[in-house]
């Protein structure tokens, strides 16, 4: 017997996380959590960091997903990526700037807007599209008119140069 694609319906489990099911948490966390470890660790570049940043995404996620319904993100994933890329550039900037826990990340908030400013203008555009609005790489691929592999090898080239910014 061949298994179908189960097709998860996010107004269902967004209303049975809002509830607080346990299971639920459970599968949600099954299902996106290895998509949003890859996309954690891309921006922060350490497995140990990457498994921290996404056990805190899904704390923020469970409680706050009320949050998601007013977003006015069309997807329950897309809502949680945009969470866990803003986390981990968080960490990434807190793990260079902040080593001994001072406040030093706050002094200096243009952080990212310094190093997309840097970028060549299409992968800034890139960068800006898939991580400021927070569209799948399809889309950014449509919109510039190029194929989502390119679209993926600029946002790898992307998150390298953006490990050698915080290094400097």
């Amino acid at each position: 017997m061949q298994q179908s694609a189960v097709h998860i319906d996010e107004y269902i489990i967004t209303e049975r996380l809002i509830a607080g099911d346990p299971r639920t948490q459970e599968r949600v966390y099954d299902h996106y959590g290895p998509a949003l470890y890859s996309i954690i660790l891309q921006v922060v570049g350490d497995t140990a960091k990457a498994e921290d940043v996404l056990t805190k995404v899904f704390v923020r996620v469970f409680k706050n997903i009320h949050e998601y319904k007013e977003s006015g993100n069309t997807t329950l994933f897309g809502w949680m990526m945009r969470v866990a890329r803003e986390m981990a550039v968080q960490e990434a900037v807190e793990a260079e700037n902040d080593p001994l826990g001072n406040d030093l990340v706050k002094a200096d908030s243009n952080l990212l807007q310094r190093f997309s400013n840097r970028l060549p203008a299409q992968s800034r555009t890139i960068f800006h599209l898939c991580y400021y609005k927070g569209l799948p790489k399809e889309a950014v691929a449509r919109i510039l008119g190029i194929q989502p592999d390119e679209v993926m090898n600029k946002l790898r080239d992307i998150m390298v140069e953006f490990r050698k910014f915080l290094g400097e």
